[in-house]
């Protein structure tokens, strides 16, 4: 019987030993000399020459050894219950000896997945330090680096880092109510009847006329509220560029230079205010305080993807102006010679008649010049349909590159999210070395109360730990007795029996995903 139970047992290790050349051999599609490898990806087949995968032997499916565990000698295939879109990429990363590139409607987290588990590690290190130098290339103007000090650490990261601390968070919103209070009084110190400043004329009824200056209440209030804005806005960017680390990229920045733009006006109004001749520049200043809406670019999100949106479309934006261009030109033209006859009040000559034909090409349509021939409404009528084709052409990309950052801005606030819950999950399961705590959720959603069952429980998931197949989520309770389990402060508290060894808690979510069934292993 001992003998019996030798040979059965070394017949059970042969029978589980696969090499390559026992895969080889069950009957393999082949292409000539080219053996063809059959790839199910929850039922989607892939064909792809043996030596493909061969380029890379250090992946999963590059290497023989790792991927016969998911072979079916049945249906002499390989088998892999995963995400079928990231595969088409993966397979193509074979193909092209090198080249990886994620698929647009497939998520980023659920695409570095599909990358883990084929085993990509060079792939995903590479991928992450061209993604890091491209974004330090595209935010050259942010600045980065981190002063030296940790006072002056700290100042910059309260001023740039918004979500770095609840003080952050509360300058944040003191500063953006000063930026809409600015462009309040901006806008609203502008209506007639809150002027007060004009003088004041007194008709007596002898006939006598007398003239008094304004009492210039409200104009006081508006100039106390412009000086309180500006006076933040100068604290808060001579804050910025003393705790600066790089000097010169600051200076460089382009909403730094919009915020030196916000303040100036103030200044140079009070240094010219007792001029006479510096009327004209008065007003220009006026005008230049409408640079602080771009202030609340520092706010939002939006307005950050819109204006990188812009950025990326600058080629596109120049083309629609070249077509407007050359359409203006044309149009204003032809309409001039077909109505200057009949019609010259409107169309005195062809710089005039440029209003009317960017009003027409841009569908606008004003009313307040008019073809009158039917010569010139002929012209309108193809000045009007060239605008929409001239329009509709370079929106198709530029609305693309729209949803391109969009899509980034999503993926950026789901890996913070992702990141953020990862820490939490961190901070709830560190305990002292001595002492580990298991919630009742992640024991049971509906855990009794009764402490026979407790213990049960507990037991079952002491097993069950054990005798899991995926080594990720196995973890090390050899050293705790069931029986030293008891309830405190409604949690369920392991004590070890002896000395107390670090167990390294991984956390399901972090490698399962819920809603995909787990792999299979196929014994051969």
């Amino acid at each position: 019987m001992a003998v019996q139970a030798t040979t059965m047992m070394a017949g059970t290790r042969r029978a589980s030993h696969v090499t390559k050349d026992w895969i080889n051999n069950v009957a393999q599609p082949t292409v000539g000399d080219e053996k063809i490898v059959i790839i199910n990806i929850g039922g989607k087949k892939f064909e792809t020459y043996e030596h493909t995968l061969d380029q890379f032997p250090n992946t999963l499916l590059g290497s023989c050894e790792r991927r016969k565990t998911y072979f079916d000698s049945k249906k002499k295939e390989y088998f892999f219950e995963r995400h079928r879109s990231s595969f088409t990429a993966i397979l193509y990363y074979y193909q092209s000896s090198g080249i990886l590139e994620r698929p647009l409607n497939v998520p980023e987290h659920i695409f570095l997945e599909e990358i883990e588990f084929f085993e990509l590690t060079d792939v995903i290190q590479k991928r992450n330090e061209s993604e890091t130098k491209k974004q330090l290339e595209e935010n050259s103007d942010s600045n980065e680096e981190l002063p030296h000090n940790k006072f002056l650490k700290t100042i910059w990261v309260t001023f740039e880092n918004p979500n770095s601390s609840t003080f952050s968070k509360c300058l944040a919103v003191f500063s953006l109510c000063i930026i809409v209070l600015s462009i309040g009084v901006f806008c609203v110190e502008t209506l007639p009847s809150l002027d007060d400043s004009k003088p004041i004329t007194k008709v007596y009824p002898n006939g006598t006329k007398t003239t008094s200056p304004g009492k210039k209440a409200n104009a006081r209030v508006f100039f106390g509220l412009n000086a309180f804005c500006t006076t933040w806005f100068t604290l808060e960017l001579i804050i910025r560029f003393l705790v600066s680390p790089n000097k010169i990229r600051f200076v460089k920045a382009f909403l730094n230079i919009l915020d030196l733009l916000s303040i100036l006006p103030f200044y140079i109004t009070l240094a010219l205010s007792g001029h006479a001749g510096g009327v004209g520049v008065l007003r220009v200043m006026r005008v230049i305080r409408v640079a602080r809406i771009f202030k609340l670019s520092r706010h939002s999100r939006g307005l950050y993807i819109l204006g990188k949106t812009l950025h990326s479309s600058l080629n596109e934006l120049i083309m629609l102006f070249l077509f407007l261009l050359m359409g203006v030109i044309l149009f204003a033209s032809a309409a001039y010679y077909a109505e200057h006859q009949e019609n010259r009040i409107m169309f005195e000559s062809i710089p005039h008649s440029f209003w009317w034909a960017v009003v027409t090409m841009t569908t606008v349509g004003y009313g307040d010049i008019a073809p009158i021939t039917l010569s010139g409404k002929l012209v309108g009528t193809l000045c009007a349909l060239s605008g929409v084709l001239a329009i509709a052409l370079p929106v198709p990309v530029i609305v693309s590159n729209f949803e391109y950052y969009y899509k980034e801005e999503m993926n950026r606030k789901e890996r913070e999210e992702r990141l953020r819950n990862k820490n939490e999950k961190e901070d709830a399961l560190a305990g002292t070395p001595t002492e580990r705590t298991i919630s009742y959720r992640s024991l049971n959603q509906f855990v009794p109360k009764s402490p026979f069952l407790e213990r049960k429980l507990l037991e079952r998931e002491l097993r069950s730990a054990h005798s899991t197949p995926d080594p990720l989520r196995r973890r090390d309770f050899s050293h705790y007795s069931p029986a030293a389990v008891h309830k405190k402060n409604g949690a369920m508290k392991i004590k070890p029996r002896d000395a107390i060894k670090e167990v390294d808690e991984i956390s399901e979510d972090d490698h399962t995903d819920s809603g995909r069934p787990q792999r299979t292993e196929t014994n051969i």
